[in-house]
């Protein structure tokens, strides 16, 4: 596959982790696979994550979305302000839908990731190789794969993902996946990406282990469950859409 640097391919999955995935999916809609990046390529989106991505907060209201920049994120830590939001977005999950977390954005237009170039960039130019398309094909059996798109994110204590089935109109989606990028985490923690019965019961639960990409076809109800106050660091990850022309 196309390197995410010039010198060493980005992905490491062999030939026998590529049929066994395939397979999984195949028979239940969602998988993952594991040590799916070079190690030294996972370890650079860390770096990079922690030390030089410009994160917003994304949360909705509603139906209206919000993102907050970095410096209205500085300016509300430790603040009544701060506060008042935070409860906001805790009572609109109560009942509905909702999302708090934060984002690193990065552009569906190549011209414009090649512009700005940064490993995030490399990263979702590799998804959408004709190396990288082919293998998602294979992963989910599905031809009209044509496009990725994709977006860094960072929960934080208190961030999470309440119930909701990805399916958009419009937004052409297959399937979803979730490469998680956290070094360590433990379940105890928070921040499992759950599936769920019609009844809301969880079926699944999944711990964000690093270098792991999960797959799951859309529509299909999941959730990121609540991080908890003595989470050791950010669940990182890369998530997206695979989606038709």
């Amino acid at each position: 596959m196309n390197a995410i640097t010039q010198d060493q391919p980005g992905i490491a999955l062999p030939e026998t982790e590529i049929e066994r995935v395939a397979g999984v999916y195949a028979a239940t809609g969602h998988a993952r696979a594991e040590g799916v990046l070079e190690e030294g390529h996972a370890a650079m989106l860390v770096h990079y994550m922690m030390t030089g991505a410009e994160w917003w907060r994304a949360f909705n209201q509603g139906e209206r979305t919000w993102d907050l920049g970095p410096d209205s994120i500085a300016e509300l830590e430790n603040t009544p302000k701060g506060a008042q939001l935070n409860a906001a977005i805790y009572e609109g999950a109560r009942e509905q839908f909702q999302r708090y977390y934060d984002v690193s954005r990065v552009s569906e237009d190549p011209a414009e990731r090649a512009a700005r170039g940064n490993v995030l960039d490399r990263l979702l130019d590799l998804f959408n190789s004709d190396a990288g398309l082919a293998l998602f094909r294979r992963l989910t059996g599905d031809d009209r794969i044509a496009l990725v798109d994709g977006q860094a994110t960072r929960y934080q204590p208190g961030h999470f993902l309440t119930r909701h089935h990805d399916e958009i109109e419009g937004r052409s989606r297959i399937a979803a996946y979730v490469l998680n990028l956290s070094p360590r985490w433990r379940p105890e923690w928070g921040g499992l990406l759950q599936f769920h019965d019609d009844d809301g019961d969880i079926t699944t639960g999944y711990v964000p282990r690093f270098n792991t990409l999960h797959l799951f076809r859309v529509p299909q109800c999941h959730s990121v469950s609540f991080v908890t106050p003595f989470a050791g660091g950010p669940r990182l990850s890369f998530t997206g859409w695979l989606r038709s022309a």
